[in-house]
């Protein structure tokens, strides 16, 4: 199957919501705690290991960045939530920021949940939920790191998250391994056919 998203490329990050593009077409976000392995997800789905910047220090990223995918379609990559490395005021600017955004935008369609599969559904993960629910924003439950279970605790890691999360089937991917991505395509396409 020919990867729909191989020319995805970096745009540009925002702090603010009136430095946003025009209000068009689909934008599918990408958030997650701080190190749930956001970033090499998105390399691995794009298969451009050079991409995202992967840093071993969470809390990298500190603006909303935006990829193309295609004339129709971006990702947006969000801050890890958790995060500790940003500065107090790099957080004052982007926590409304993305209020704002789930308030106004008509180009939001999902948003895509990363969970490191070990310790899935933590507070923040949960308020992002959350969030999804009180603006009718459908969401993804991505279990990611995958490789450091066996099929048996990713199969019970899968059901726990269907059993509490109810909205949405979890899937599981290994950026290592590069396993679970087609799936993950494939339910991102779902939502802008």
């Amino acid at each position: 199957m020919k990867n729909l998203f191989k020319k995805t490329e970096f745009v540009f990050g925002v702090t603010n919501y009136k430095n946003l593009p025009e209000d068009a077409g689909y934008e599918i976000l990408l958030a997650g705690r701080s190190n749930a392995g956001k970033s090499s997800a998105l390399n691995a789905l794009t298969d451009n290991p050079k991409l995202a910047r992967i840093s071993k220090t969470p809390g990298r990223t500190t603006e909303i960045n935006f990829f193309k995918v295609n004339d129709d379609l971006m990702l947006l990559d969000l801050p890890g939530y958790g995060f500790a490395k940003s500065s107090k005021a790099k957080k004052k600017d982007w926590g409304p920021l993305l209020g704002e955004y789930f308030q106004k935008r008509k180009a939001l369609t999902a948003v895509i949940i990363f969970m490191d599969i070990r310790h899935p559904l933590k507070e923040s993960d949960w308020d992002m939920i959350q969030l999804c629910r009180d603006f009718n924003v459908s969401f993804i439950p991505v279990l990611t790191k995958s490789d450091k279970l066996s099929n048996n605790k990713i199969t019970n890691a899968i059901k726990l998250v269907k059993n509490k999360v109810h909205e949405a089937d979890a899937i599981a991917v290994s950026s290592k391994d590069i396993t679970g991505f087609d799936k993950l395509s494939k339910e991102i396409l779902n939502f802008i056919d």
